[in-house]
């Protein structure tokens, strides 16, 4: 039997010997979204400085922001592609689109969360964003300190880091909330206190309800990130030249990093 076992023994490591020596073959590359010459765009109307719809003269909408202004600085950089634009309703509906591949890119107001890692591929930051506590008491309560011992629901968009370094975080019981409605209600009806958002997210509020916001002091703000796609390292270094040359006007484009 001890003889079986050590032959048995042999067999798999002489297997296992075959096996290293073998060459790993690659994964295909992905193919990229650029090589149509359309780059379809997801935009979420936030109606903050990130992007909102307004009209013309002429009576005609358009939409202007951060995410807007970067993404013509992206038409005219990127001659051999043309922008078309799909305007979701919120960032759940957007992350559906880039999932099936309605949409190439991603600019809804979104979050640099470690939860995207390995997901997509998340660009340069933006910009940043500021958090707000949400409240039906009034709007000088900017922070946390007012809601000791107190459930507090917080967005599901806040990253883990910032939420961290909030002042008196660790005196609240934390309900995670991913949507802002239901947030507002628990906090009318008196399930949680208080709430800690985004900024899109506190306007949606405020604007559908009597609840009350101010915005955070002593809180690090958030990055805003574009998303897009894992294997379209091509389209996201392009997206990143863009926030490059609309926040400093010089920057190096991927082609001359290519040649480099």
């Amino acid at each position: 039997m001890k003889k079986r076992n050590l032959m048995i023994t042999s067999a798999l490591a002489a297997l296992a010997l075959t096996a290293c020596g073998q060459k790993k073959e690659e994964a295909p590359a992905i193919p990229s979204v650029l090589d149509d010459g359309i780059l379809v765009v997801g935009l979420v109307d936030t109606e903050d400085r990130s992007c909102f719809r307004i009209v013309d003269e002429n009576g005609d909408p358009f939409y202007s922001g951060w995410e807007p202004e970067i993404l013509r600085q992206l038409d005219e950089v990127m001659e051999e592609c043309t922008l078309e634009y799909r305007v979701a309703k919120d960032q759940a509906e957007l992350i559906s689109w880039l999932n099936t591949g309605e949409v190439e890119l991603a600019a809804g107001a979104f979050t640099r969360l470690e939860s995207y890692n390995g997901q997509y591929l998340i660009s340069d930051d933006y910009g940043y964003g500021s958090l707000y506590i949400v409240n039906g008491k009034n709007a000088y309560l900017d922070t946390l300190a007012a809601f000791a011992d107190c459930a507090v629901g917080v967005s599901s968009r806040i990253p883990a880091g910032s939420l961290a370094e909030m002042a008196g975080v660790e005196n609240v019981v934390q309900n995670p909330y991913a949507d802002m409605a239901q947030l507002a209600r628990d906090i009318a009806g008196g399930v949680v206190s208080a709430g800690v958002v985004t900024e899109d997210e506190m306007l949606y509020i405020l604007t559908t309800t009597e609840l009350k916001a101010a915005e955070m002091r002593s809180t690090p703000q958030v990055g805003l990130v574009f998303l897009a796609g894992v294997g379209q390292e091509k389209l996201i270094s392009w997206v990143n030249y863009a926030i490059d040359l609309h926040f400093y006007y010089e920057a190096v484009g991927p082609q001359d990093e290519e040649e480099e």
